[in-house]
């Protein structure tokens, strides 16, 4: 009788310990992140304007930028861990990071996986072509002949427009942004496909590039934050921190410092 009691008491501390326990579910990301003090943040690293490496190694660009007064905001260290467009989904998935913040355009096919904060900016595409050119190539109708080769980063929307826009233009991938620009450079292909943010800050930095027709943007998308769609905290927390630097005019000092006065 004894053995019997003894084995029903601990039946039911273990019933009582599984409903404890189902009661009190984990922590969210946004305390795990608070409790460990660390935010992981996927980025490119070689996004112009957004995410880029500087010779020294060191990160800038208008996203790095932002993200210092994140940390101090939450009150943790950032941690950029390096990803591709390609891979990010996959990588979000697999909790390789926490957010994702490369100058990252809200859509619908990502929205299904994910999820996106407000907008902080808004792009659209454009083509960069060799200054040289700017006398052969005045339209987008001028790139889309045969014989034209067509530069575009793999696995992101700058691949999604080179792929629907040119029908007699070849187009080519490559592994990233600075490698499509040293092949235009190198005069291996006649043009790239790039963000409009890129494209105006290239021209701006490097006389031997020329955005083509800057007054008409394609494909006009918000850009944001992408992270879980299951972390509604840290969304809610991400929002609030964007109205503020908004507000407060952190990140009309950040456009102006990558972007010029007049964009908006």
């Amino acid at each position: 009788m004894r053995a019997l009691l003894l084995v029903l008491a601990a039946g039911l501390s273990a019933l009582v310990s599984a409903q404890a326990s189902a009661q009190s579910p984990a922590p969210d990301r946004l305390q795990r992140i608070l409790d460990g003090g660390t935010l992981r943040v996927g980025t490119t690293m070689d996004t112009p304007v957004f995410s880029m490496r500087r010779p020294s190694g060191e990160l800038e660009g208008f996203d790095i930028d932002a993200l210092v007064t994140l940390g101090p905001a939450l009150g943790v260290k950032i941690d950029y861990v390096k990803m591709t467009f390609g891979s990010m989904l996959g990588d979000l998935a697999a909790d390789k990071f926490d957010i994702a913040m490369s100058g990252m355009g809200r859509t619908y096919d990502r929205a299904r996986t994910a999820t996106f904060s407000k907008p902080y900016l808004r792009y659209g595409k454009l083509m960069m072509i060799r200054s040289a050119d700017k006398g052969r190539f005045r339209s987008l109708a001028d790139l889309d002949r045969p014989g034209i080769k067509i530069a575009f980063n793999k696995g992101g929307l700058n691949e999604t427009f080179a792929k629907s826009m040119f029908k007699q233009a070849s187009s080519e991938g490559s592994d990233s942004n600075a490698a499509a620009t040293a092949d235009l450079l190198a005069g291996k292909v006649d043009a790239q496909v790039a963000d409009s943010t890129a494209a105006i800050y290239m021209a701006r930095q490097d006389p031997r590039i020329a955005a083509l027709d800057p007054g008409r943007v394609f494909n006009p998308v918000y850009v944001a934050i992408l992270l879980h769609r299951e972390d509604q905290t840290l969304l809610n927390y991400l929002d609030i921190w964007i109205d503020q630097i908004d507000m407060d005019g952190t990140l009309a000092k950040i456009r102006a410092k990558w972007l010029g006065d007049d964009y908006k």
